[in-house]
């Protein structure tokens, strides 16, 4: 374990290492630290909103396991579920980055001033699934204490991820190699369509200046 770095939840201690993926996704590859070693529990990815044209700005996709947008397509998938018949959580969670400043205006709870550490990325528990496998078997809504370790783990690789320099450079990638091309699937035929419109008009605005001059020179 020397000179691996982790950090610490509420679920546990976590060892983690940093790879960049093919496209710019940020890789963490996830151990869970016991007294007697550490046993590998899968990758975390982060990278930007996969939307095209997001409604909201700035949003970061966890993506729970490697490889493609399919969940069958992911290999180290993250066992981070109490439960053996749910031990996998799967899929993705879209996540606000924003939810871990603090807002000097804001107050928690109890009326006192939110501090950072209590800061911690939403989403939805309905939206968190876990499985019995890695792929091609049911999903189930994640238990409560699997969601709330999900989320300080998330929460807590999202902090890293923001501290990263290497950051802006793989985000970088990642627009370029990913959502450049889906743009560009959308907004191609736009263009097309609005140059057909423009050329046409260009036609229609001819035919009329040719009957307009035939008109004067009568």
């Amino acid at each position: 374990m020397s000179g691996t770095k982790t950090f610490t939840t509420k679920s546990g201690t976590y060892a983690y290492s940093v790879s960049e993926g093919e496209n710019g996704e940020t890789v963490y590859n996830l151990s869970s630290v016991f007294t007697d070693g550490a046993l590998p529990v899968g990758a975390i990815v982060i990278h930007p909103d996969y939307n095209p044209f997001p409604s909201v700005e700035g949003l970061l996709n966890v993506q729970f396991g490697k490889g493609g947008e399919d969940r069958d397509e992911r290999t180290d998938v993250p066992m981070l579920g109490e439960e053996m018949e749910a031990a996998f959580v799967i899929g993705h969670q879209l996540v606000d980055p924003t939810d871990l400043d603090t807002d000097p205006d804001a107050e928690n709870e109890d009326g006192g001033k939110a501090k950072a550490e209590e800061l911690k990325v939403s989403f939805l528990r309905g939206y968190l699934r876990t499985a019995a496998t890695e792929t091609n078997s049911p999903s189930t809504t994640a238990s409560r204490n699997t969601f709330l370790a999900v989320q300080d783990i998330v929460t807590e690789l999202v902090k890293l991820y923001r501290a990263d320099k290497n950051t802006p450079k793989r985000e970088a990638k990642y627009t370029t190699q990913v959502i450049a091309p889906k743009r560009a699937e959308i907004l191609a035929p736009q263009i097309k369509e609005t140059e057909n419109m423009i050329a046409a008009l260009q036609l229609k605005k001819a035919r009329l200046i040719e009957k307009l001059n035939g008109t004067t020179a009568a």
